[in-house]
């Protein structure tokens, strides 16, 4: 893949970072809405943890985007000015808000068909305007300034957790479903306000000089995709298989919706912030590589913690809550070390189609891996679970150790799998 040649772009760091800001918080907010929210629910409804992992099928869209990143990539492509990407970003949000008002005035929590066909469209409304942007910030970031779109995109999606996740249990708990759904409607309305920069005449394409066109065979014939596309699952296992099972696993152990819904918000989203400063700092002085490695070691012994508990061999106040927030400093500070390698792979004349696959490649993880462990929970128990998930991410982390010491002899090309420091 021949890299392009970027120029001045009439869209300024700011506007940019809005942008981004707007956009990945709103996708957070519905992400954690079916992620953590509906499972934290469901569950209180009585409904399995194999049957919630099945659930699970409904982002299915974000596993497949890279079929249609293409001619999305061509879209957003065309004209002198960025009106596409404003077209594109705002027909999704809107039909976002849509879709949120079908479960807000239906009985979609007692209609699992109707609740899964609704979640299954926002997820693939989600990917429209996830992948708008994701291609805009690629193509506009400076090298030098991708870390801090990387922020952007990690600390939108745990400003996302707070409400589509923290907020949305908490309200449904407290007070009802319709309330939670409202509150989410208002914070897509709020978010959407900075795509109509997009909208300005002033903001122009990157001048790009393309040798090829857009195309998914051009992406797999890519040594770095594919490469990149391996890390991520490996790297993902462990970790997406206990995010998948964390709600159901801490409803069980006594935490009920109203103190989820405030561990998640308070504990959980709010001190994933940390994890991000502390790995965008991290990053400044080590490779993203190293740190995606020294997070998976940290995994691991926080996994040990739950396995413990899930056993019942241990049983401290409070302490399954601190595991928790932990664990979500750790996942926040991974998230950020892999995406800011996404972003270094994905960088070149399609950069919408390569960084699409390898979210893709996440959300295959995030599904398998849900309904594999919700299936192993309900046969095998959650020590069987987060056994799993230890010997995944121990695997991982040792895997990544010989990659880190193979491209640092210069085994693989400069640029692939050895991250520049920002």
């Amino acid at each position: 893949m021949t890299f392009p040649t970027r120029l001045t772009s009439g869209l300024k760091l700011s506007s940019l970072l809005s942008i981004m800001a707007g956009v990945y918080t709103t996708q957070s907010l519905i992400g954690m809405f079916t992620l953590q929210g509906l499972p934290a629910v469901l569950k209180s409804q009585d409904v399995s943890t194999s049957q919630i992992g099945l659930f699970y099928l409904a982002i299915l869209p974000w596993a497949l985007k890279f079929l249609w990143s293409p001619y999305l990539e061509k879209i957003r492509k065309k004209g002198d000015t960025l009106k596409n990407h404003g077209y594109l970003v705002l027909f999704a949000q809107v039909a976002i808000l849509v879709i949120l008002g079908i479960l807000a005035f239906t009985q979609a929590l007692h209609q699992l068909s109707l609740l899964f066909l609704c979640v299954f469209a926002l997820a693939m409304f989600s990917t429209i305007a996830d992948m708008s942007t994701d291609g805009l910030a690629v193509d506009q970031l400076p090298r030098s300034k991708r870390r801090i779109g990387n922020v952007m995109q990690v600390g939108g999606a745990y400003l996302g957790a707070i409400f589509g996740g923290g907020l949305f249990i908490y309200l449904t708990g407290t007070v009802n479903w319709q309330v939670a759904l409202f509150a989410l409607m208002s914070l897509v309305v709020i978010m959407s306000l900075p795509t109509l920069q997009l909208f300005s005449r002033t903001t122009s394409q990157p001048t790009i000089k393309d040798v090829s066109t857009p195309s998914l065979k051009s992406a797999f014939s890519s040594s770095k995709v594919r490469r990149g596309l391996f890390l991520i699952m490996l790297c993902q296992i462990g970790t997406r298989g206990v995010l998948s099972m964390m709600m159901p696993f801490l409803y069980e152990k006594g935490i009920n919706l109203e103190n989820l819904g405030l561990l998640v918000a308070g504990g959980g989203a709010l001190t994933g912030f940390i994890g991000v400063g502390l790995s965008g700092w991290a990053i400044k002085h080590i490779t993203a590589i190293k740190m995606l490695t020294i997070c998976l070691a940290v995994e691991a012994i926080l996994y040990t913690g739950f396995f413990l508990y899930s056993a019942n061999l241990v049983n401290i106040p409070y302490m399954l809550e601190v595991l928790f927030i932990l664990n979500a400093v750790i996942s926040a500070a991974k998230f950020l070390a892999l995406y800011t390698l996404m972003m270094e792979w994905s960088y070149g004349s399609q950069a919408g189609i390569d960084y699409s696959l390898f979210q893709s490649m996440d959300m295959i993880v995030t599904i398998v891996m849900a309904v594999l462990c919700g299936w192993l929970i309900s046969y095998l128990g959650y020590s069987a679970h987060y056994s799993l998930a230890i010997i995944a991410t121990c695997f991982a982390a040792y895997q990544l150790t010989r990659i880190s010491d193979l491209a640092s002899r210069n085994t693989f090309s400069e640029g692939t799998l050895n991250t520049h420091k920002n």
